[in-house]
């Protein structure tokens, strides 16, 4: 395979970015180490960079049915918390898999295949999945909503990031609106609240967002549900268009001027004085 055929369509300046990631630090697993380490078939330590490794392998992939004795080491890059560096070793400890992930089950860039004798045999462009939002794009939206502090790399609360193509999830007819999405959820506690964004993955347009369980449905019309009438959800220019209709025909009814001054305005009456309040 040449260069041209394993980059599949992907940019070539990108792809060099992701096998500078890829390749970062050798492709070793220290099977004596993780042997003498490892508690419940994990060994969770910081390398020689300052990066988190998650090593897990041996009996915990026989005791959920994976059959052979494999390896996996997670590496969590310090210079950027929401990518991980995930790697897959044959028994023997010999390179097996080796890929880029955004938080959660996320592929992105290059995914490599070996074989047993550690040859490069495939290589995989994860990116072509995608829209035109892209985890970038996602990282952009998490540091203005600031759920992510790119200068600290701290996370505010429990973050789950999730892209969903529209014909594998029927679940999320109303949020999906038959598009692909992705779907961030933010859980923070104390106090215990969450935020859920369902984000289009082609326009990037908030499609849905719910707030401690209560839904409001933005579009272009629509700047979040101000007040809830009679079971109907309403804008605040919404309300207030209502509001004044309700009152012009009540005072049509009651034989009462609908005509506004400073001086009702100052003390609260007439229709500068909130006519259906909190009803």
């Amino acid at each position: 395979m040449n260069s041209e055929n394993m980059i599949q369509n992907m940019d070539t300046i990108q792809y060099y970015e992701y096998l500078k990631i890829l390749n970062f630090k050798p492709d070793t697993f220290n099977k004596k180490l993780f042997d003498k380490d490892a508690k419940f078939g994990k060994y969770i330590y910081a390398d020689n960079l300052g990066n988190k490794v998650i090593e897990s392998g041996g009996e915990y992939f026989k005791s959920i049915g994976e059959g052979e004795s494999e390896y996996v080491q997670v590496t969590i890059l310090r210079d950027n918390p929401l990518l991980s560096l995930y790697k897959e070793f044959y028994p023997n400890c010999i390179i097996k898999r080796k890929s880029l992930y955004f938080l959660d089950n996320n592929s992105i860039g290059i995914t490599q295949e070996f074989d047993r004798n550690g040859k490069m045999i495939r290589e995989i462009n994860e990116d072509k999945k995608y829209n035109n939002i892209r985890y970038k794009d996602i990282i952009s939206f998490l540091i203005k909503e600031n759920i992510y502090n790119d200068k600290t790399k701290e996370l505010k609360g429990e973050l789950s990031v999730i892209f969903i193509k529209k014909e594998k999830n029927n679940q999320e007819t109303k949020q999906l609106q038959n598009k692909d999405v992705w779907i961030i959820k933010n859980f923070i506690s104390p106090p215990t609240f969450e935020n859920i964004y369902y984000i289009d993955a082609q326009t990037g347009d908030i499609l849905s967002h719910l707030y401690k369980g209560k839904e409001m449905i933005q579009d272009k019309k629509t700047s979040g549900v101000y007040k809830t009438y009679k079971g109907k959800e309403y804008t605040k220019k919404e309300w207030e268009e209502l509001e004044e209709k309700l009152y012009e025909e009540y005072a049509r009814k009651n034989n009462i001027s609908t005509a506004k001054n400073d001086n009702q305005d100052k003390n609260n009456n007439g229709f500068a004085s909130r006519f259906l309040l909190d009803d």
